[in-house]
């Protein structure tokens, strides 16, 4: 059978915009800096999510971030360049470069991904704690205080809308009306997985808010007047 002509001269993924790699990668090494260099720690009762009692294991939520299957196809298409497809010539991958499966190094290392995520699960709370920490420093409800509660709802929302958690609550069983508990859990795994279509989007949204929330508060401690109170408890 003839080869198809290459559509494109570049493979598609290559052509995409991916801000959420790039996006992670840069706020990685600009907060890396930011962090050592110009530290924030507590201001005005908020406490920064970088600086929260989830940096003494921040290794464990960047490690699971980074093996996450959003960021997983990122990189695998975009820096290591494969798998680019299957075997479709259409993508211009070499047809003698054969696809290892999941058998290498890096493969084995991100199957670990199931076990940073019960790690993210339990660090989930210290975020929802900083968050009540800023309502009874003051005794108000403070913009400040919304900022750290939509930053906790949306790593709460990526965390949850996980491909491993997906496979934990039903994406194992084959048979639900032969498990135990099996049509709640049926029913579970059918919102978890419309969750789930939205995972790639949360990865990106959850990266952007925890870093608006260093930066406002960042803000706060340079003295700009961006901090204002709703009402008194």
């Amino acid at each position: 059978m003839q080869k198809q002509t290459p559509q494109y001269f570049f493979p598609s993924e290559l052509l995409e915009a991916n801000w959420r790699l790039w996006t992670f990668i840069l706020i990685l090494a600009v907060g890396s800096y930011a962090l050592i260099t110009y530290p924030v720690g507590v201001i005005n009762g908020y406490i920064d999510p970088f600086y929260s009692p989830t940096v003494l294991i921040v290794p464990i939520p960047g490690l699971f971030r980074l093996t996450c299957y959003a960021y997983r196809k990122d990189y695998h298409r975009h820096l290591f360049h494969h798998p680019l497809s299957c075997d479709n010539p259409e993508r211009d991958d070499k047809p003698t470069r054969k696809y290892t499966g999941e058998k290498n190094a890096v493969f084995l290392f991100e199957n670990l991904h199931r076990y940073f995520l019960y790690a993210g699960i339990l660090i989930l709370p210290f975020f929802y704690y900083d968050f009540y920490q800023s309502l009874i420093y003051a005794d108000s409800l403070r913009l400040g205080s919304l900022i750290l509660l939509a930053n906790a709802l949306a790593l709460t929302a990526w965390t949850l809308s996980c491909h491993a958690l997906r496979h934990l609550v039903g994406g194992n069983i084959d048979c639900y009306s032969c498990a135990p508990a099996g049509g709640v859990r049926n029913s579970i795994w059918k919102v978890q997985s419309w969750w789930n279509k939205h995972h790639e989007s949360l990865a990106w949204i959850s990266l952007l808010t925890i870093v608006f929330v260093d930066l406002y508060l960042r803000g706060l401690s340079a003295g700009l007047p961006i901090d204002f109170t709703f009402f008194k408890f």
